[in-house]
């Protein structure tokens, strides 16, 4: 999935039409009916519907084998979270009937992702440093708590920064896109290092 929206993301970006603005965009607006091409809209759409049929797949798997996968019901539930947001992002941002439903998938998308991050990172080290069920250096264990503050700190950051964001308060306007770009950097970026049995 984390393939997948990168790949995306830069195929939209360089069949926008125009000069994107890295700093002051929204993500969203790659697919917007207004500023992007058709093709840069397109590719959001197919991007996004392949990540959330990605992520759905991820979710039933959780749950049709919640005995044999550690903490498989939240990972599930948090999957198919990321599944909904992503069809919700999919929607063009200023659809003259779904903007809404863009707007939670967009919030739905990045804090189930961030999420999902945090609990598996928040997992790995509960496994290493509490139980012990891992033999790892004290450097190791350092990462992963390291790690998980990160991810829940970019977590709520990015909910509080949207949230104002929409409602068009002070500074969130002008540090809101490069937020978000961050927060999907972080999270991608993170996913690397979350071990498989973690996963």
């Amino acid at each position: 999935m984390a393939y997948t929206l990168t790949v995306t993301l830069f195929l939209a970006i360089n069949y926008y039409g125009k000069q994107y603005e890295f700093f002051k965009q929204h993500i969203s607006e790659l697919g917007s009916i207004a500023d992007s091409t058709f093709l840069s809209r397109l590719i959001m759409i197919v991007g996004l519907g392949i990540c959330s049929a990605l992520m759905l797949i991820v979710a039933i798997i959780y749950f049709v084998k919640n005995e044999e996968l550690k903490g498989a019901v939240i990972k599930g539930i948090l999957a198919l979270i990321l599944a909904l947001g992503a069809a919700g992002l999919a929607i063009p941002l200023d659809h003259p009937n779904l903007s809404t439903l863009h707007l939670i998938g967009a919030a739905c998308f990045v804090g189930g992702f961030a999420a999902y991050n945090a609990f598996a990172q928040i997992s790995s080290s509960y496994r290493k440093i509490i139980k012990k069920e891992v033999e790892t250096s004290p450097v190791d264990n350092f990462w992963d708590v390291f790690l998980s503050i990160i991810v829940i700190l970019v977590l709520i950051g990015y909910f509080i920064i949207f949230a104002l964001d929409k409602l068009g308060i002070g500074i969130s306007l002008y540090i809101g896109p490069i937020s978000q770009k961050i927060t999907v950097f972080i999270e991608v970026l993170a996913l690397y290092f979350i071990d498989n049995e973690d996963i």
